[in-house]
């Protein structure tokens, strides 16, 4: 399997997992009347991130966290680099871009919403 294939594959991983924390809690990366559920997208060899409220294609590294078209806090930001070392890297983050990932308690999610998204993550190979 190519790199980007390989790679093609963690965006979907991600993409399911944005959209499981879009439909629970306080319905993060999802806007139904703007631009639906935020993604990343891979453009060539590039990835992007589309923001779910503004619509923008950002790209997505931690150096470049006065991203215009970003509609979150920096919690949310550091789960986006999170995202993107996983689909780039192939390897586990963790939460080493700040605020735990989604193992972090920094969402106010109820407990029962993050315990479902951190089981699909789980599930489908992006957390240990």
């Amino acid at each position: 399997m190519s790199k980007l294939v390989e790679r093609q594959n963690r965006i979907d991983i991600v993409n399911r997992i944005i959209q499981e924390i879009g439909n629970r809690g306080r319905n993060f990366f999802y806007k139904p009347n703007h631009h639906g559920y935020a993604h990343f997208t891979q453009v060539g060899k590039t990835l992007f991130y589309y923001d779910d409220y503004t619509g923008a294609r950002i790209y997505p590294y931690e150096q470049f966290y006065d991203q215009k078209g970003f509609s979150h806090g920096g919690t949310l930001w550091g789960l986006v680099n999170d995202f993107r070392y996983f689909i780039v890297k192939g390897t586990h983050s963790n939460g080493k871009h700040g605020y735990g990932g989604l193992l972090g308690a920094h969402w106010a999610y109820p407990e029962e919403d993050m315990k479902a998204i951190q089981l699909l993550a789980r599930e489908l190979g992006y957390i240990q």
